[in-house]
C-alpha cells in the first residue's frame, strides 16, 4: 500500500532539487550535533542539521526586547533549531512542548546553544520510543515526518496549514538526501526513497518541468499531479512559474485605489513554510503577494497583483511586495537560487504594463545599508526597493546582506557593450567630449587591446552627479569581472592599470540631473604593425570590383572605404592578420552594420587602413562604367558565364540593344535563376538606363516575353560578390523601317517634314493613279488618334498641313499611316 502525505508541487522554472549555497553556509555547532546523536542514538544522522539548516542556517537565534522583529510579525524563532515561544495564538509553542519532552527548562534552551539542540534530539529520541509502540514497522521516512510534524511550531488543522507544513517537509527531506550537504556536513546519505513516500505524485514532484493549465498540472511526459478538491496550491494568476495559496482576505484589501508603480523587498526574518502559514492567520493582519524560498528559489504567490496587500504600511496602495525566506542579519540565506527566482519574478511584473523601469532598482552601493528615515534617501527615483527605503517604516529589511548590485544586474540585461581593441585611444561618456550623459542609462565599455597583458586607464576628467551616478571599473572584460572601484561626484579615479589585458567601464546613471561625464585616455604594452604599400588591383569590366593589397598586417586592423575622402560616412570591413582583401565584398555600414557596400559605376572610392586610432591611407579608384551596344536586328544575350557556366561577382553593366531603323525591339527569356535579392536583371524602355524601367527581375522571376514601345531596349545586370547562380539566356529581334518609310508598294510614297516636330508638321505624299486614300495618325499601340485625310484622290503629289498645338499630342513616339487599295506606307514621328 502506498502512503501518501500532504503533497507540495515545485514551479516549473525553478524547481530542480535543493540547490547548492552560493557560499557554504558555516556550522560553528558540529561538535554539539555530535554529542546530541552519541546520547541519543536512535535520531537519524542528518535530521537534526536538516532542521536547524532549514529553520536558522545554524545560527542561535536570540532576541532583545526593542528588537522591531518581522515586518509582517511573524513570531520570533530561537535557538539553533528554530523553535517558537510565542506563536501568538497561531503557531505551535515548540518551544515550551520541546522543554517538557526534553526536561530542559525553557530559559535553558533559549541562552544555551547546545542544550538548544541536545532538548530537540531528546523530545524526538522520546516521540519516537512512543512512536515505536505503536507503529513497530513503519518505514523511517515516515516516522520522521509523523515526528517533524508533531513537533513543528506549524498548524496542520486547514488545507492551507498542511500546504505550509508539507513545504517545510520537503526542505528537511530534499537536504538530508543532498549528497553535497552529507558531505558538507558530515552525515551519512539515509537514502530516503521518495518516490515511495509520495506515491503517485513523486513523478510530479521530481519532474525538471511541470506544465500547469486550468484543470490540470502534468509534466513533459504526460505525469498528471492529482489535486483535491480543496487543495489551494494552483498555478499563480499573475506569475505562472509561481504556486497559488490564496491569503484569506482578512489579511488585504481587493482592489487598489493607486496605481502601482513600485515593488517592495522584504526578508521574512523566520521561513518560507511559516510565512506561508501565517499570511493564513487572520490574527496577523499582513500579507505580501508572494513568497520565495531561499533553497531552490520557489515562489508561492498570496494576493493578486491587482489587490492591495499589506506589507509596507502608508506605501501599501502602489506597491507589490516580495518576501525572501530568511534573517536579514544572518549571511547564507539570500542564494543565488532565490535571487534568481526573485529577478525573474521582477522582470514579469516590469513586463505587465505598470510602467515600472527595470533600470530603477535601488543599486546604489549605499542603499543596502541606508535607511529612508535616517537619510531620507534614496526617494522616489527607486522602484524596486527594499521595505528600508521607504518612507514612515520601523524596518530594515532586507538589509545589508542583500545583494543590490547583483539584483539589478539580474534585472537588466547586459547592454550592447562597446569594444575598444586598439593598443590607444581616448573614451568618453555617452554624451562625447561636450555633451552630457543621459538619465537612466546604463552603458558599457570594454577595452582589450590586441595582444596586451596591461592596460593603463588615465582619467582626464571626471564629474558626474554626485551620490546618484557612478561609474564601475571592472579588472576584466565584462561586468562580472573583479570590481576595481566605483566613483561619483568628482572623484576621479585617476590612473587605473589592469593585471590582464583588458578593462571594462560601466556607467549607471539615476532619473534626474545629468552632468559633463568623463574623458580617459588609455595606453598598453600591445604592439601593432603599420600596414604599408597600399595598392589596388582593379578588376574588367563586367566587373567592377577590386583588389585592396597592404603589407604588414596586424590583428586590430580594419579597412573603411567611402565616397568621401573625409570619410564622413564609410562601410567597414575586419582584416584581421591579412594582407589583401575583395571589395566591396562583405563591407557593412559603421557602426549599424544593417546594409552591404556596393558598388556603383564611374565612382571614386577611398579607402583606409584604421584601428580607430591610427589610419593609413589608400590610392582611391574609380570604378568602370561598363557599357555594351548590339545595333543588329536579332541576336542572342546571355550572362557573361554563357549557357552552362554561371556569372561572376560584382558585375555591373549595361547591354543597349539599338537595331537600325527598329520600330520596336523584342526579347525572349528561354532560363532565368539569379540569387534571390542580391542579384538583379533591370530593363528599360529605351537606348539607355535613363529610360523609363519595364521591370526588375531576381532570383527565378524570368521577365519572359519583353517588347519595347521603343526602337530600343537596354538591359542592365548587377550582381554582389557571394552567391553567383546559372544566369540566364535569351534571344531579340527587331521590327524594322526602312529610311524612315514603309513602303508597301511603288504605287505612292510617303515622308514627313520636320521631323522630330514640335507644333507644325508638314505631310507629303504621292499617289501614281487615282485612288481612295486614309491617312491616320496613331500611337505606338496602334489605337487611332486622329483621320487627317479619307478620300478619293487624283494621281500625284498632295501636301497636307497638321497644327499639332490643337491635337494635344504628349511627346512621344506616333505614326503615321497611308492606306490605299490594301497597300500601305508608314512612317515614324517623334514629337518633342
Amino acid at each position: 500500500m502506498k502512503t501518501k502525505f500532504f503533497v507540495v508541487f515545485c514551479l516549473f522554472f525553478f524547481c530542480r532539487s535543493f540547490a547548492i549555497p552560493n557560499t557554504e553556509v558555516p556550522n560553528p555547532y558540529i561538535p554539539f550535533f555530535e554529542n546530541a546523536y552519541i546520547q541519543f542514538p536512535t535520531v537519524p544522522r542528518g535530521v537534526l542539521e536538516a532542521v536547524a539548516f532549514t529553520s536558522t542556517h545554524f545560527n542561535h537565534l536570540t532576541h532583545t526586547a526593542d528588537e522591531a522583529g518581522s515586518c509582517i510579525g511573524m513570531p520570533k524563532a530561537y535557538g539553533v533549531m528554530g523553535l517558537i515561544l510565542d506563536g501568538k495564538q497561531y503557531f505551535n509553542n515548540n518551544l515550551e512542548k520541546i522543554s517538557i519532552l526534553s526536561g530542559y527548562s525553557v530559559q535553558q534552551i533559549l541562552e544555551d546553544p547546545e542544550i538548544n539542540i541536545l532538548a530537540y534530539a531528546k523530545a524526538y529520541a522520546n516521540l519516537d520510543n512512543e512512536f515505536k509502540k505503536n507503529k513497530k514497522n513503519a518505514r523511517l521516512i515516515n516516522r520522521m515526518a509523523s515526528l517533524l510534524i508533531s513537533m513543528s511550531e506549524l498548524p496542520t488543522e486547514s488545507q492551507t496549514q498542511k500546504f505550509a507544513m508539507n513545504t517545510q517537509l520537503y526542505g528537511v527531506f530534499i537536504f538530508m538526501n543532498n549528497a553535497n550537504y552529507q558531505t558538507l556536513y558530515n552525515f551519512p546519505n539515509p537514502n530516503l526513497n521518495l518516490e515511495i513516500f509520495f506515491g503517485d505524485n513523486y513523478k510530479i514532484l521530481s519532474a525538471n518541468a511541470i506544465t500547469i493549465s486550468t484543470n490540470e498540472i502534468k509534466d513533459k511526459n504526460g505525469n498528471e499531479f492529482r489535486i483535491g478538491n480543496n487543495n489551494p496550491s494552483v498555478q499563480s494568476p499573475d506569475y505562472p512559474p509561481a504556486l497559488w495559496d490564496a491569503a484569506p482576505s482578512c489579511n488585504h484589501s481587493n482592489g487598489r485605489t493607486t496605481s502601482i508603480s513600485a515593488v517592495t523587498i522584504h526578508d521574512v526574518e523566520g521561513s518560507y513554510a511559516g510565512c506561508i502559514s501565517w499570511f493564513n492567520n487572520c490574527a496577523a493582519g499582513v500579507s505580501a503577494h508572494y513568497v520565495i524560498r531561499s533553497s531552490d528559489g520557489q515562489i508561492t504567490q498570496m494576493v493578486y497583483e491587482v489587490d492591495k496587500a499589506w506589507h509596507v504600511g502608508t506605501e501599501n496602495p502602489y506597491t507589490i511586495g516580495i518576501e525572501h525566506e530568511g534573517y536579514s542579519s544572518q549571511t547564507g540565506w539570500y542564494t543565488v537560487a532565490m535571487y534568481t527566482a526573485s529577478a525573474a519574478l521582477c522582470v514579469d511584473i516590469v513586463g505587465s504594463g505598470y510602467g515600472i523601469n527595470p533600470k530603477r532598482v535601488a543599486w546604489w552601493p549605499w542603499a543596502n545599508t541606508t535607511n529612508y528615515n535616517v537619510s531620507s534617501i534614496p526617494g522616489s527615483c527607486a522602484k524596486i526597493k527594499g521595505h528600508q527605503h521607504y518612507p514612515n517604516q520601523s524596518h530594515t529589511d532586507p538589509g545589508p546582506n542583500w545583494d543590490w548590485n547583483y539584483y539589478y544586474k539580474l534585472i537588466n540585461p547586459n547592454p550592447t557593450v562597446i569594444n575598444y581593441t586598439t593598443s590607444s585611444g581616448t573614451i568618453y561618456d555617452s554624451g562625447g567630449a561636450s555633451g552630457n550623459y543621459l538619465n537612466d542609462e546604463r552603458s558599457v565599455w570594454t577595452i582589450a587591446p590586441s595582444a596586451a597583458t596591461s592596460v593603463t586607464l588615465t582619467f582626464n576628467s571626471f564629474n558626474v552627479e554626485n551620490t546618484w551616478d557612478y561609474l564601475y571599473i571592472y579588472n576584466g572584460s565584462s561586468v562580472n569581472s573583479p570590481l576595481i572601484g566605483y566613483y561619483t561626484g568628482t572623484n576621479s579615479p585617476g590612473t587605473i592599470i589592469s593585471t590582464g589585458g583588458s578593462l571594462t567601464l560601466e556607467f549607471r546613471s539615476d532619473c534626474a540631473t545629468t552632468a559633463v561625464g568623463w574623458n580617459a585616455t588609455w595606453t598598453s604594452n600591445a604592439t601593432s604593425n603599420i600596414p604599408a604599400n597600399l595598392s589596388v588591383t582593379s578588376l574588367n569590366c563586367p566587373n567592377i570590383g577590386a583588389i585592396l593589397n597592404w603589407t604588414n598586417a596586424g590583428p586590430s586592423w580594419r579597412i573603411d572605404v567611402s565616397t568621401s575622402p573625409n570619410f564622413t560616412t564609410y562601410f567597414t570591413k575586419n582584416i584581421p592578420n591579412l594582407s589583401s582583401v575583395a571589395c566591396p565584398g562583405g563591407f557593412c555600414d559603421f557602426p549599424s552594420c544593417t546594409s552591404f557596400l556596393k558598388f556603383q559605376p564611374n565612382t571614386t572610392y577611398y579607402w583606409r587602413i584604421f584601428d580607430g586610432s591610427t589610419q593609413t591611407l589608400g590610392p582611391s579608384f574609380t570604378t568602370p562604367n561598363c557599357q555594351y551596344s548590339d545595333f543588329n536586328c536579332s541576336g542572342t544575350f546571355d550572362d557573361t558565364g554563357g549557357p552552362t557556366n554561371p556569372y561572376s561577382g560584382n558585375e555591373n553593366y549595361t547591354y543597349m540593344i539599338g537595331p537600325t531603323n527598329a520600330l520596336t525591339v523584342t526579347i525572349s527569356f528561354t532560363s532565368f535563376n539569379l540569387e534571390t535579392n542580391f542579384d538583379s536583371l533591370f530593363i528599360y524602355d529605351g537606348a539607355s538606363a535613363a529610360s523609363p524601367l519595364i521591370g526588375s527581375y531576381t532570383g527565378t522571376n524570368s521577365p519572359g516575353i519583353i517588347t519595347s514601345t521603343d526602337t530600343a531596349i537596354t538591359l542592365r545586370f548587377i550582381s554582389d560578390p557571394f552567391v553567383n547562380n546559372s544566369g540566364f539566356t535569351s534571344t531579340w529581334n527587331c521590327t524594322q523601317l526602312s529610311t524612315g518609310v514603309l513602303e508597301q508598294t511603288n504605287s505612292f510614297a510617303l515622308n514627313v517634314f520636320p521631323n522630330p516636330f514640335s507644333d507644325d508638321l508638314q505631310v507629303n505624299y504621292t499617289i501614281t493613279e487615282k485612288t481612295e486614300i486614309s491617312l491616320t495618325l496613331v500611337d505606338v499601340l496602334g489605337r487611332e488618334i486622329l483621320l487627317l485625310v479619307e478620300k478619293n484622290q487624283l494621281a500625284g503629289q498632295h501636301q497636307l498641313e497638321i497644327d499639332v498645338s490643337k491635337l494635344q499630342l504628349s511627346k512621344g513616339l506616333y505614326f503615321l499611316r497611308l492606306s490605299a487599295n490594301e497597300k500601305r506606307a508608314i512612317v515614324k514621328i517623334i514629337r518633342e
